[in-house]
């Protein structure tokens, strides 16, 4: 049987060779397609909440900022901006923004804690002495989480007098400073006081927490006059409360923002930042300052209080004091040993009123920036089911350094806040101003104060957490702790690395990262530099509620920004707070240990990045295979029908049944089989060329694919012929003649044709209407819904999004559909030869009858066409649910493709009309 099989292809390679390139086409197409459509797939899993839309939809993040937990379980740490300090690249952002279907795209860049220090004071005028001079003691107290820490700072001192002060006394330029002041006794004598605090060994030491100020009735502090008359300086004479303020400085797109949050509209004081806003430089004679817009947050949810009581020291203390002159202990001893003094002046400053005298601050003048401080996320232990205990971090006392020097409460070191130094649960690391080479000496300077209130799902307690700006205010779970701290919530304390976070107090534009991210202002240059975005919030357009077209539009989305950016991207829609239990040891300043309730982020509906095969993609590739499987049942048909007399002949001999339909199967396998091997060694150099990844494996299961097609293909047909009657050899292949009609052109002749070999004309028609139907589909896609179709089918939610490979894929289809209508052609005039001959012989001429072969393949075109464009409309009106204009003009334009790719495929048979022996068949005939 195999000799014979061999001889027979080798007889007729025409129809072998034909089939062969079919299906090699077919196998290379969906090898080399399948492996451009691996991708990455955002899957959307799990039920919509009540709450199902916040400000925005999707949130983006940098990639790897996920905790442990929300990898497990889906749940997001309600203060999600928590260690991360950029991480997303101005390119990125502007690809979202550009991603079809987004509506908004607003980007928040954490640039880092800034810790401007607000000056409450104490006023001493009334309490002065009448004598020449009087010292006064002034002893703070701290205090946070409801009273339960408490810390003292070591005293601190003023001093004042009734003569002049002159500041920085004469000295010698190569000497140090070693006081602040030269009191003028009168007749031209004068001595130096007030010595310089020695330098610290921490910012938490003595050096650092204890301050001296010397004041003159005459000429204000210090001699530096900056009161005016002496009343004026009486007025204002006394202590002070230095209440520093650690805050989160972000960077947003002001339009953006505005349009996302309302932004503009939560301004209650001055001006909103505007889009063109930058660093504003002031001259100066030595170097330059970078002046920072911000935009202020009103309020301030720091839980902390200071408490600054003045005593009065007696009238000794202060001669003893002038008497040390710039020995440093020796007038201190002189003020601690004449204590404690009578008080005479005392008052209690909590967060909220030191930072409304920060907020006037900001207003008036520019503020120095010393550093920036960035915090890390907290980690966990996980205890049970949404029981978590939070890890401590051990604190580093060398993250508050200055870098202008002296500041007045010891040298290098800044003003930290009382509770720096408490138990961490985040690593603080200070990125400090005083790099070589430095353009700008950083500055900020409010523009306007905004209330986090007012913006944009600020008051649904649900979606609250989702609001990067909402105060991150933490619930105690149970009344063991509520009572232990006499409250019901746990607030941040001015401790950067504490558990309880600020949300970001301070904004300004994007532009000022060209100042706060410059490895040339600040010595230790941030790694953010080049990617300076955190987050990117997303609104997408066309969601109108939580039915499933706008879920699936939000999807879409997603996918898309996964996609093209590899960050990591969150469906916020639906989200709402879930109760999770986190444990609190004790801190080192006195705060007992306590269990908090949080409200987490439950995403409501949980995303995962999948990488799969697109689905409509793998449909429309599926279509090729579909195209090739109908060419291949024509084609073994025709091979069938070609040796009807060799197969009655074979029958009549005694072959059996399923002897016939072995050989003929077996014929077509080989053929499939050749046609797997020739496919996959086209597949791999075709995906390389093209740059579409085409592993080796899938490459080899074309093999045994294509040779399964080609046998399933030619099952029917080899099992009909199997089973024919031998006298089947001598029947015409077309329908016999039922009735006598006159035919009066060629077109009606035409019509006759295809009709005479219905089964043969449908395998065509369909053939081509099958890559007619996609065509029309995603050009649909493309035009009328801008490369998308989202829309509901019997209520499930939908997506079609057109890609390169997918036009790839259509035109394979067509080009097989194409070879089918050729192929038909064929053999009807392969069929109808004597007829032809007949015909040419009784005087038609060549024209006349190459018109008839290409009515009969625009007959064929045109049915197929139409069909395959009427399925196309329907089927992208359904997914979109609706009808356009734009939708109707595509379907017209793919019904023309059909026609015409049925006309140019009727080429070939035309030129094989031309070579028929007339004579020859006539004389057969």
């Amino acid at each position: 049987m195999l000799r014979l099989i061999v001889s027979e292809l080798a007889h007729r390679r025409g129809r072998a060779l034909a089939m062969l390139a079919g299906i090699a086409v077919a196998t290379a197409s969906f090898t080399v397609l399948t492996g451009a459509s691996d991708s990455s797939r955002l899957e959307v899993r799990g039920n919509v909440t009540r709450h199902f839309r916040t400000a925005y939809d999707v949130l983006v993040r940098p990639r790897g900022s996920t905790q442990p937990l929300e990898r497990r379980d889906g749940l997001v740490q309600q203060n999600f901006l928590s260690g991360i300090f950029g991480g997303i690249t101005m390119g990125q952002y502007r690809a979202v923004g550009r991603t079809p279907g987004v509506d908004v795209a607003a980007p928040l860049a954490v640039f880092g804690y800034v810790m401007p220090t607000a000056y409450v004071p104490v006023r001493l005028g009334d309490a002065l002495r009448s004598g020449t001079r009087t010292a006064f003691s002034v002893r703070t107290r701290w205090s946070a989480a409801h009273g339960t820490v408490v810390v003292r700072d070591p005293d601190s001192y003023v001093y004042v007098t009734r003569r002049p002060l002159a500041p920085f006394p004469p000295h010698d330029s190569s000497q140090s400073v070693k006081a602040l002041a030269f009191e003028d006794l009168g007749s031209g004598g004068g001595v130096q006081m007030c010595p310089i605090a020695s330098s610290a060994a921490s910012a938490f030491s003595l050096g650092a927490r204890s301050w001296l100020s010397c004041w003159s009735t005459r000429n204000g502090r210090q001699g530096l006059g900056r009161y005016g008359d002496p009343a004026s300086v009486v007025a204002n004479l006394g202590a002070q409360v230095a209440f520093p303020f650690p805050l989160l400085i972000a960077g947003i797109d002001p339009d953006a923002e505005a349009r996302l949050s309302g932004a503009d509209r939560a301004v209650v004081s001055g001006r909103y930042l505007r889009s063109d806003e930058g660093v504003r430089t002031v001259p100066s004679s030595g170097i330059a300052s970078g002046v920072v817009p911000v935009l202020a947050a009103s309020s301030s949810a720091v839980d902390l209080t200071a408490r600054a009581e003045v005593r009065r020291l007696p009238a000794r203390a202060g001669a003893e004091f002038v008497a040390a002159r710039v020995d440093r202990g020796a007038a201190r001893r002189a003020l601690e040993d004449n204590g404690p003094g009578t008080p005479v002046a005392a008052r209690t400053v909590r967060a909220p009123d030191a930072y409304a005298a920060l907020l006037d601050q900001l207003r008036v003048l520019p503020t120095w920036i010393d550093a920036l401080w960035t915090a890390g996320p907290s980690r966990y232990t996980v205890l049970g089911p949404k029981h978590l205990r939070a890890q401590p971090v051990a604190s580093d006392p060398f993250v508050w350094g200055s870098a202008y020097g002296w500041t007045g409460t010891g040298e290098g070191f800044v003003n930290a806040p009382v509770t720096g130094h408490d138990l961490g649960f985040r690593r603080i690391d200070q990125h400090i101003v005083g790099a070589s080479h430095m353009p700008l000496l950083p500055m900020m300077q409010a523009v306007g104060t905004f209330d986090p209130s007012r913006l944009a799902g600020a008051t649904n307690p649900e979606a609250a957490p989702l609001n990067p700006f909402h105060p991150a205010t933490t619930a105690l779970a149970d009344e063991r702790s509520a009572r232990v701290l006499g409250g019901d919530t746990l607030a941040p304390d001015g401790n950067m690395a504490g558990y309880a976070t600020p949300a970001p107090a301070l904004l300004t534009t994007l532009a000022a990262r060209k100042l706060l991210l410059n490895p040339n202002v600040f010595s230790n240059a941030q790694p953010q530099q080049a990617a300076p975005i955190s987050v990117i919030r997303v609104r997408v357009r066309g969601v109108t509620g939580v039915d499933a077209t706008s879920r699936e539009r939000i999807r879409v989305v997603a996918e898309r920004i996964a996609k093209h950016t590899g960050l990591q991207v969150d469906v916020t829609a639906g989200s709402s707070t879930t109760p999770v239990r986190v444990e609190l040891p004790a801190s080192r300043l006195g705060r007992p240990r306590v269990t908090l309730g949080e409200g987490w982020i439950k995403k409501g509906v949980a995303t995962a990045i999948l990488t799969a095969v697109d689905r409509k993609s793998l449909i429309l590739f599926a279509l090729v295979l579909l195209v090739c499987a109908l060419f291949c049942v024509n084609a073994t048909a025709a091979a069938v029908r070609t040796r009807t007399t060799e197969l009655g002949v074979l029958a009549c001999v005694g072959w059996p049944a399923r002897r016939l339909f072995a050989y003929l199967l077996t014929e077509v396998g080989l053929i499939g089989l050749a046609a797997g091997v020739i496919g996959t060694l086209v597949a791999l150099p075709a995906g390389w060329l093209l740059g579409l990844p085409v592993s080796g494996a899938r490459a080899l299961v074309a093999i045994p694919a294509a040779t399964l097609l080609a046998l399933a293909a030619g099952a029917v047909p080899a099992a009909r012929a199997a089973r024919s009657d031998p006298l089947e050899a001598v029947r015409p292949a077309v329908r016999p003649v039922r009735s006598a009609r006159a035919v009066r052109s060629v077109a009606g002749l035409a019509t006759i044709n295809l009709r005479r070999v219905p089964g043969r004309t449908l395998l065509g028609a369909l053939s081509l209407s099958v890559g007619v139907f996609a065509l029309t589909l995603l050009l649909a896609v493309t035009f009328a819904f801008r490369g998308a179709v989202v829309g509901t089918v019997l209520g499930d939610a939908v997506a079609v999004q057109v890609r390169t490979a997918d036009y790839v894929a259509v035109a394979a289809t067509l080009v097989l559909g194409g070879l089918a209508v050729a192929d038909v052609l064929y053999l009807n005039l392969r069929d109808r030869s004597a007829e032809i001959a007949t015909l040419r012989a009784t005087g038609w001429r060549e024209i006349q009858l190459t018109r008839l072969v290409a009515l009969e393949g625009a007959g064929l075109g045109a049915v197929g066409g139409i069909a395959g464009a009427l399925l196309g409309l329907g089927a992208a009106a359904l997914f979109a649910g609706q009808w356009t204009t734009t939708m109707g003009l595509v379907a017209a334009a793919g019904a023309g493709v059909g026609l015409l790719i049925a006309i140019l495929a009727s080429i070939a048979p035309i030129v094989g009309l031309r070579r028929l022996p007339t004579a020859t068949l006539l004389a057969e005939e």
